[in-house]
């Protein structure tokens, strides 16, 4: 019922429990490529795990109804899979891993994933308001501040402004999800199955799957995850911020932007709704409370989380949906967002019939602080 509100199409595709299994395969596959590349598996026992590894073969809700024994899908994955391949290459199957070495690395490829389509329309938005700025930089507007009237500013500088978070926090989840790296360390974290060959096999698994190799497994330490959860919080509060804008400047008292497409109402016809704004609001209010379960997951239970690392999926699953969601209807109503100048001039008191004594203008800083911010926007836009 509210996938398509709370969700994308490319989101969804991401992170689904198909999306899930393909990538938990997707690293067993590359611990046998791994392992034969380096030695460690013959290649012929590679080759067959790395083609039993199809998710299509496998019946992704009985291995989540099969993960509730050992409070994790790998462990019924790992048990289909070695009784798909002969004898000879069963002893070679998840070699050298544990379950949470390829549950954290799975995590990182799909987060990898679905925030390549976030960011694309984020930088749609981002585009959008550069634009704005640039185009409304001497429409005075009246600033207000604890919702009350203040004193002009630009419209032009307003755009600037929530260009200038959007982009920072943008960049920083580009960043945050590069960081992402690879788990590998086995039972504790000490490589114990394959000892001075854990480090070789660690660095043939992240070549393979392009991912970065830590000094050490990170399984005890969740800044990554950390790191990614507070980066998409940070998304969604600069997206946030400019759906409330528009939700607060599209009041019929007030009425100085309106969103293109608006939405309608069951019960009042006259009614024109800034319902996508609406939709981003909706989507972030939700992530503060996701990205607090996130950082309450860091502190570890000596080699293992019991039940905070677990929580960790769902949680990354639904952020990530949620933070997809607001950018693609943030750039929806930003693409069709229509500005008033004439009505934001007259509540600067330069309409019709004012009585201001020699009316205010733009702000004589709005102009060259617009241009540093589409300055700072262009060097950091991919």
């Amino acid at each position: 019922m509210f996938e398509s509100m709370f969700a994308t199409p490319a989101s969804v595709a991401a992170t689904d429990t198909a999306a899930w299994l393909r990538e938990l395969l997707r690293v067993e596959a590359a611990l046998a490529r791994a392992g034969a590349a380096i030695g460690l598996i013959p290649s012929g026992c590679a080759a067959e795990i790395e083609a039993a590894c199809v998710p299509d073969r496998f019946d992704a809700a009985g291995l989540s109804r099969q993960a509730v024994p050992s409070a994790s899908p790998v462990v019924p994955m790992v048990a289909e899979l070695r009784a798909r391949v002969s004898d000879d290459a069963r002893r070679y199957v998840h070699l050298g891993a544990t379950s949470q070495d390829v549950m954290d690395t799975a995590l990182v490829l799909v987060a990898r994933r679905c925030v390549g389509s976030t960011l694309d329309d984020l930088w749609a938005v981002g585009d959008r308001l550069a634009d704005l700025a640039d185009r409304h930089r001497d429409t005075v507007q009246i600033g207000r501040t604890l919702l009350q009237q203040a004193v002009p500013t630009s419209f032009g500088l307003v755009c600037a402004n929530w260009l200038a978070a959007l982009a920072e926090a943008a960049d920083e989840l580009a960043r945050a999800t590069d960081r992402l790296p690879l788990q590998y360390g086995g039972a504790v974290g000490a490589h114990d199955t394959l000892g001075i060959d854990g480090p070789r096999m660690a660095a043939a698994l992240g070549e393979i799957l392009g991912l970065t190799v830590p000094a050490l497994p990170w399984h005890t330490r969740r800044g990554p995850v950390a790191g990614l959860a507070a980066a998409l919080g940070a998304v969604c509060g600069a997206l946030g911020t400019i759906a409330t804008g528009v939700l607060l400047l599209a009041q019929n008292e007030v009425a100085e932007v309106t969103e293109g497409s608006p939405g309608g109402s069951s019960a009042m016809p006259h009614k024109r709704n800034p319902a996508r704004s609406t939709l981003v609001v909706a989507c972030v209010h939700q992530a503060p409370a996701l990205v607090a379960t996130i950082l309450a997951s860091q502190p570890v239970e000596l080699q293992r989380s019991a039940g905070r690392w677990q929580a960790e999926w769902p949680t990354v699953t639904t952020l990530l949906r949620l933070t997809a969601a607001a950018a693609w209807h943030a750039r929806s109503a930003a693409e069709s967002l229509q500005v008033d100048s004439e009505r934001m001039r007259a509540a600067a008191g330069l309409g019709p019939g004012s009585t201001t004594a020699g009316p205010p203008g733009v702000p004589e800083a709005a102009g060259p602080l617009i241009d540093r911010a589409l300055e700072a926007y262009r060097a950091t836009r991919p």
